[in-house]
């Protein structure tokens, strides 16, 4: 589980990668939202009581991936294009966090980014825990 304290610290960084970055999430195992920071201009594009079932889909689709870890490894990422938007969605100590894009951005490039920038705020927070 992430440290909730600075999950926002973690969502703002995420989100000033690329311009293209609409919102960060961070998604408990329960699929709750714990945290999420969006751009100004950035609206909900579906009803509030959709909004649960998505997160729960997030959260499912990282959780189903796990059980093939043994054989492919663990998951960096997940991508998903819709007609609009990009999704990315990254597992992180149990959690899953989830990045909404526009899609003029190169997904692998800017998904190998957030993987880096999460894994430099998970050693920050082990550094800071010990």
């Amino acid at each position: 589980m992430l440290a909730y304290s600075s999950l926002d610290l973690l969502c703002n960084e995420i989100l000033l990668l690329n311009k293209n970055i609409q919102s960060v999430s961070v998604i408990n195992k329960m699929g709750r939202l714990v945290e999420e920071t969006s751009r100004p201009d950035f609206a909900t594009r579906f009803p509030e009581h959709l909004n649960e079932h998505f997160l729960m889909q997030c959260v499912l689709q990282i959780s189903m991936g796990r059980d093939f870890d043994e054989y492919y490894g663990p998951i960096s990422y997940h991508v998903s294009e819709r007609a609009g938007l990009t999704l990315l969605s990254f597992p992180a100590d149990g959690d899953v966090i989830l990045v909404v894009c526009n899609k003029n951005i190169s997904p692998i490039t800017l998904a190998k980014k957030i993987v880096g920038t999460i894994g430099k705020f998970q050693s920050r927070v082990s550094l800071i825990e010990l």
